[in-house]
């Protein structure tokens, strides 16, 4: 037991019976709280409840567990703010908010007679009515006493969207001046929010009440859509029944919804098929509200007749297919929807180690990719990964065509996804340029250490390797392909495919060093001169310095590793900068480059 008349007039006493009591509290000992704060000073008594436990008010412990007469008595006896603020999990927000978000309606009108703010807000910005929009009666009193049913989160949320699930909630608020068609800071409104949710009542109450069936969302889905996407047949059918959407509409909904489900996959499409013949809906088209041109991918066309979907219906297989280019078709290359079932499907084929469509899956999500000016996808990235550590049954074959296709793709974004002029941002995307060079590195040295099978194969992996080094593509610390090969201790036949189409063989990272000072390093460690006599042989510059001003040269010599004397025109820039002679100006461009390089 604390002791009273010790601790009452010091700071450190006051947070010490203030821990006490807090302990009471969560264990509904209100005689004893009661007890211990009468004997204090009126004085003291409410210096004692304004401190904080573990960020949490005398008060607000009181709130949270829902003690009615101890909230009483701290309100009327020792004079405790009503308005102080605690921590709910993560949350701040006051005592009259907490009990909102418990439903303790008894506790919530004593508050609000003690004159707490009916409007006060949380660190979300979520309102005390928004919190309370599971219970009818305390959303009805708060309004009453009037609660500001309009005013909206920090992600732009309001009530009517927090209370889709209570449809008699719903109507109260409408009734109550609610904006129906209001939306958030993604897009969507309460009618969106209702149809992933499921709740078909609260649909039928927001479309009663002028709730636009027509609007698209942030991924530019319409309400009908979006039910298909949900899987949500009811809500679908509802929204079918207003005679709102055309018939190409209601055709792409019944598509899309039998995309999502493979047990109802045919009879869906049947249905949508019914559509297109009665109104001549042939051939299929992107629906108009969406902008997309469509993508050619390798995975064949869609279904056209009931011939064709009877003779695809017998293989599990190619109704799959059918879907994924269903959902191409209607929302886009850079839909989430879309990515997410080409992604499910290529992991699907991957596991079971069946690389021959995995791969043709691949092939269609980098030209899904490709769409993007900004993206470069980790899913993508981690399937390149599982191809190469999965090489059971994994072939060169296999490894070629992903080495081709990835160092396509990387051409085709890298320029694009890395302009940027937040240097926070860009260093963030350097990082993930760096992970796909490594990846396409490691395929390139797999496939290298067999001989590939025909000059063509050759040719075409020359000429994809020369349009990415074109582009000069640099990881963290500007590190380049060539830097990358040393450092990842790559064979040989890398570094010289590398050479052969074109990398800079003097290319300097940020600090100036050159793939030969990483092969320096390299060299110290394993005694291995493989990678450095291989640099050597090609012909690179072992007198660049590096920011530190490090050069190669003596190290190779004492090695006996030189394999050609240093040039004039070597000796002649070192000396030209031993001796700070001025040649700014005066020599060509080319030249003053080659002069800073020594």
């Amino acid at each position: 037991m604390v002791r009273m008349t010790d601790n009452i007039y010091t700071l450190k006493g006051r947070q010490k019976i203030a821990q006490f009591l807090n302990g009471l509290i969560i264990k509904n000992q209100t005689r004893m709280v009661k007890s211990v704060l009468k004997s204090c000073d009126k004085k003291y008594r409410k210096k004692i409840i304004q401190l904080k436990v573990n960020r949490v008010p005398l008060l607000f412990e009181a709130t949270l567990v829902g003690n009615l007469r101890l909230v009483n008595y701290l309100l009327d006896e020792c004079e405790a703010n009503v308005e102080q603020t605690g921590y709910c999990g993560i949350v701040e927000c006051t005592s009259l908010w907490v009990a909102a978000s418990q439903n303790f309606v008894q506790v919530v009108i004593s508050l609000l007679e003690h004159g707490a703010d009916v409007n006060s807000r949380s660190s979300s910005q979520r309102t005390v009515v928004s919190i309370a929009c599971c219970s009818l009666k305390l959303v009805k009193y708060l309004v009453k006493h009037g609660a500001d049913i309009r005013i909206p989160d920090c992600k732009g949320r309001t009530c009517l969207m927090y209370s889709i699930h209570w449809f008699k909630i719903c109507q109260f608020l409408l009734r109550n001046g609610a904006h129906v068609n209001r939306t958030d800071k993604t897009g969507k409104d309460a009618l969106h929010y209702a149809i992933q949710a499921g709740e078909v009542e609260s649909v039928k109450v927001l479309i009663k009440n002028g709730a636009d069936a027509l609007r698209t969302g942030p991924k530019e889905n319409t309400p009908l859509e979006l039910s298909a996407l949900e899987y949500k047949p009811f809500i679908l059918e509802y929204l079918l029944g207003l005679n709102c959407y055309t018939s190409e509409s209601k055709a792409n909904a019944y598509e899309l919804l039998g995309s999502k489900n493979p047990a109802q996959r045919k009879f869906y499409w049947e249905k949508a098929l019914q559509i297109r013949h009665q109104y001549n809906l042939f051939p299929k088209r992107v629906p108009r509200h969406r902008h997309h041109q469509l993508v050619k991918v390798p995975l064949g066309v869609e279904f056209q007749t009931m011939e064709d979907l009877k003779e695809i219906s017998l293989h599990r297989e190619s109704m799959w297919t059918q879907a994924l280019l269903t959902q191409l078709r209607i929302l886009g290359p850079k839909h989430p929807h879309t990515i997410d079932s080409f992604t499910e499907k290529a992991f699907y084929h991957i596991f079971r180690s069946e690389f021959e469509l995995g791969i043709v899956l691949l092939e269609c999500m980098f030209t899904l990719y490709a769409t993007h000016l900004d993206s470069l996808p980790n899913s993508l990235f981690h399937m390149m990964r599982m191809l190469r550590i999965l090489d059971i049954n994994y072939g060169i074959e296999h490894a070629y065509q992903l080495t081709c296709l990835a160092t396509s793709y990387l051409s085709t974004v890298v320029e694009n996804f890395l302009d940027s002029r937040n240097p926070t941002n860009r260093q963030h995307k350097l990082k993930m340029v760096e992970r796909y060079l490594v990846e396409i590195l490691s395929q390139l040295d797999y496939i290298l250490s067999f001989s590939l099978t025909t000059e063509e194969q050759n040719c075409r992996l020359n000429l994809i390797l020369y349009n990415l080094i074109r582009r000069q593509p640099r990881g963290q610390g500007q590190v380049g392909l060539l830097h990358l090969a040393v450092r990842m201790h790559l064979s040989q036949n890398v570094l010289c495919r590398l050479i052969q189409c074109g990398v800079d063989i003097d290319g300097q990272d940020e600090l100036g060093n050159t793939a030969v000072h990483y092969a320096i390093h390299r060299h110290l460690f394993d005694q291995q001169p493989d990678t450095l006599c291989c640099l050597l042989d090609h012909g690179c510059h072992v007198d660049i310095a590096s920011n530190s001003g490090y050069s190669p040269l003596e190290y190779v010599r004492q090695n006996g590793l030189l394999r050609t004397p240093v040039t004039l025109q070597c000796m002649a820039a070192k000396t030209i900068q031993k001796y700070q002679v001025p040649y700014a100006y005066i020599l060509s461009m080319d030249l003053e480059e080659f002069i800073k390089l020594h």
